[in-house]
């Protein structure tokens, strides 16, 4: 699949506003192979779950809404340089909608907590989303993205807890 510079642009605008309005959700008509064409390129580290080069990449792919665990093990950036932290990228089965509901607050998000609903993320991964926030301004930002072309962005100076 090929893109030109207004596609790549497009999405870039997406995930900029997803990432400045913690748990919106915005459209990228070509979801996941947009946005990857978007943020990589030769001079950063791309890895998937499984992948050697895991630890040291600056994004990440989750396929299916579960890294195994393997979350808790990317960059997370130092406290002098907390922008080290990886990236990582879900590919779910729906943003927006879905049976698991996440609270999202902090900077961004507004005087009241804000819900955003998923499919397809594991309860686990929850749960490694919160750790990998513990240590912040280190961190890891996250990216969520369906086949629909829906994202929404999780950045590390945001409260994630799961809706009651």
């Amino acid at each position: 699949m090929m893109f030109d510079a207004l596609d790549t642009q497009r999405a870039f605008r997406a995930l900029l506003s997803a990432t400045a309005s913690p748990g919106t959700v915005h459209a990228v008509p070509a979801g996941l192979p947009a946005i990857l064409a978007t943020l990589i390129d030769h001079e950063v580290i791309y890895a998937e779950v499984g992948d050697a080069h895991w630890h040291h990449a600056d994004f990440v792919l989750v396929r299916g809404g579960d890294s195994g665990g393997e979350l808790a093990r990317v960059r997370q950036g130092t406290p002098l340089d907390p922008a080290l932290g990886a990236t990582a990228i879900y590919e779910l089965d729906a943003v927006g909608q879905g049976p698991l509901a996440l609270r999202l607050t902090g900077p961004g998000v507004g005087p009241r907590p804000r819900t955003l609903r998923l499919a397809g993320l594991s309860p686990a991964e929850v749960g490694l989303i919160r750790q990998t926030r513990t240590a912040y301004p280190c961190g890891v930002d996250v990216l969520l993205v369906d086949r629909a072309g829906r994202c929404a962005a999780l950045p590390r100076s945001s409260t994630v807890d799961r809706a009651a």
